[in-house]
């Protein structure tokens, strides 16, 4: 949860049809349940006030948004690491200009 709040404090979500960019930092395991994949990169949440609703940690949000920003590692309070892989070029290349530009 706090990656895809992440992605949308970064990136929103297209106009046309509310879709997020989960698909170019999760590329796997997106839940079919709470996320309908709209093709390529995009995905629309099934229930958009359920998402905006979730209880997610503020700072652990900022952490990653600063993360996917930077690439650098985040160090979670419970000690775990998390790592990011190289974006290919070609799917970099589809995300949306950034909102925030810290």
């Amino acid at each position: 949860m706090p990656l895809t709040a992440a992605i949308y404090l970064l990136y929103g979500s297209r106009a046309q049809d509310n879709a997020r960019p989960i698909g170019v930092f999760y590329p796997t395991n997106v839940s079919p349940d709470t996320w309908e994949h709209l093709g390529d990169i995009w995905y629309r949440a099934r229930d958009e006030q359920k998402v905006l609703s979730r209880r997610v940690n503020t700072e652990i949000v900022q952490s990653f948004a600063q993360s996917i920003r930077t690439g650098a590692d985040i160090t979670l309070s419970n000690g775990t690491v998390i790592t990011w892989e190289m974006i290919h070029s070609v799917d970099e290349s589809k995300l949306p200009p950034a909102l925030l530009n810290e």
